[in-house]
């Protein structure tokens, strides 16, 4: 039986956290405090797969490009009229692999993103990931707003910003 998806609460945060470290290199390992700020502000947008443990988990933010989170900010404002649905962080852990977890979790999050009356989703690829995304219609765009290109580079050097359309 696949794992079941759920909206992510709290108590499911050390277990993201877990997912987390096994799935990304250190400089991405953000603090539980990140999430859980990113969980409090858009609690409709989060979510986890959960088997015999939490085994992925994606986090959704509805941002403009002005309001773009920062990798690893402990704080973070929703803006009034968001204009897309960011996908902040999508992790699948190993035991996870191969159950076709992510694409169940980023259809959770197209549904999400037309309920609220958003067209666009929007990511930042990073650890050599712009070709997994590319398979799944993601295009890459250059940021137009100064905030968001600044914020990119929280991200590291090979960070890519990339688009799709819902």
């Amino acid at each position: 039986m696949p794992p079941a998806l759920r909206l992510m609460t709290p108590a499911d945060l050390p277990g993201v956290a877990a997912v987390q470290q096994a799935c990304y290199v250190p400089d991405f390992h953000e603090p539980v405090e990140s999430f859980a700020a990113k969980l409090r502000r858009s609690p409709q947008t989060c979510w986890v797969a959960l088997g015999q443990a939490l085994t992925a988990y994606l986090v959704t933010l509805p941002v403009s490009e002005a309001t773009f989170p920062a990798l690893h900010a402990t704080e973070w404002t929703p803006p009034e009229a968001p204009t897309m649905l960011y996908l902040h962080d999508l992790a699948v852990s190993p035991q996870g692999q191969g159950l076709r977890l992510g694409e169940r979790l980023v259809a959770l999050a197209e549904q999400a993103a037309r309920a609220m009356g958003l067209r666009t989703l929007a990511l930042v690829a990073v650890q050599g990931s712009v070709p997994y995304w590319q398979r799944r219609g993601f295009v890459l765009t250059e940021p137009r707003h100064p905030a968001l290109a600044a914020k990119l580079a929280s991200f590291g050097g090979d960070a890519r910003f990339m688009l799709r359309q819902v």
